[in-house]
């Protein structure tokens, strides 16, 4: 789970905001970055280009955007957090990035003039959404003619260890349980292709990342987001305090075992071209 950007209620985004996220979500970064990086780079984000990134968060896409497209081109990111936008404008300005900007907008309704964008993307988005497709429809319209639609996003009812343990199978049936009480889709990265095909889409590409780690902090991503979780999770009544407190020391202990490796969520990677014959 990632950036937020959900329609209207804060209640859909169950994960931290402002400073509370932000290691997280620059963790997230570190894990998941370099095949979005990777991809970007390879739809030859260049100069010159208008792009808008919804569900921006803390602003790393944006950030990276913007030193792609240059003082000649224009980054817009898009969030419903003023908290996480604060930090996504506090290190813009430091990297000097005058050509990216942000506000707050609804991921459904972002305000932002149609027909006027090279690239619009969006990372761990979705899977906070209850109506994604709402979501796609309205990126897809912010789009020029012949403009790349971009959409990341996690498969979180897979994310496991080798060896497999107990630990890692009851994170992945909580993350799966509080997505269905926010009513979202846990398992929105295998989905992503067949939603832009709802939304018009007839080829859409697909890549998929699926990063492990024996050790280190990276490995402990998953180990963290549940811990951001355990108020949610105990609110929806989906866990007990007991079974928390019985988690987290074994996350923990897995987190510092170096014969477990962690299997984290993949990330489908999905995009399509914009075109009226489309």
């Amino acid at each position: 789970m990632g950036d937020s950007g959900s329609e209207g209620a804060s209640a859909h985004y169950v994960l931290a905001t402002g400073a509370a996220g932000e290691q997280r979500l620059r963790l997230l970064d570190t894990v998941y970055g370099p095949s979005t990086d990777r991809l970007l780079a390879d739809l030859e984000v260049r100069p010159g280009m208008a792009v808008a990134d919804i569900g921006c968060g803390v602003g790393v896409v944006a950030c990276w955007l913007g030193h792609r497209v240059g003082a000649t081109g224009s980054v817009v990111g898009i969030d419903r957090s003023e908290e996480q936008l604060a930090l996504a404008r506090r290190d813009a300005a430091a990297l000097g990035l005058s050509q990216v900007r942000f506000s707050v907008a609804d991921a459904c309704d972002t305000g932002l003039p149609r027909g006027s964008f090279d690239l619009v993307c969006c990372r761990s988005l979705l899977s906070h959404l209850r109506q994604p497709a709402r979501a796609l429809h309205e990126m897809s319209a912010l789009l020029k003619d012949g403009g790349v639609l971009v959409s990341e996003d996690v498969d979180m009812t897979v994310v496991s260890s080798d060896p497999p343990t107990m630990a890692y199978a009851r994170v992945a049936e909580l993350l799966s349980g509080i997505c269905r009480h926010i009513g979202s889709d846990p398992a929105m990265g295998a989905h992503l292709e067949a939603l832009f095909r709802t939304v018009g889409y007839s080829r859409p590409q697909v890549r998929v990342d699926r990063p492990a780690f024996r050790s280190g902090e990276s490995k402990r991503l998953w180990e963290y987001t549940f811990l951001e979780l355990v108020p949610a999770f105990l609110d929806a009544g989906i866990t007990t305090a007991a079974e928390v407190a019985a988690l987290t020391a074994e996350l923990a202990r897995l987190g510092t075992d170096d014969a477990t490796v962690v299997l984290h969520a993949p990330k489908y990677q999905v995009w399509a071209r914009a075109s009226r014959t489309d």
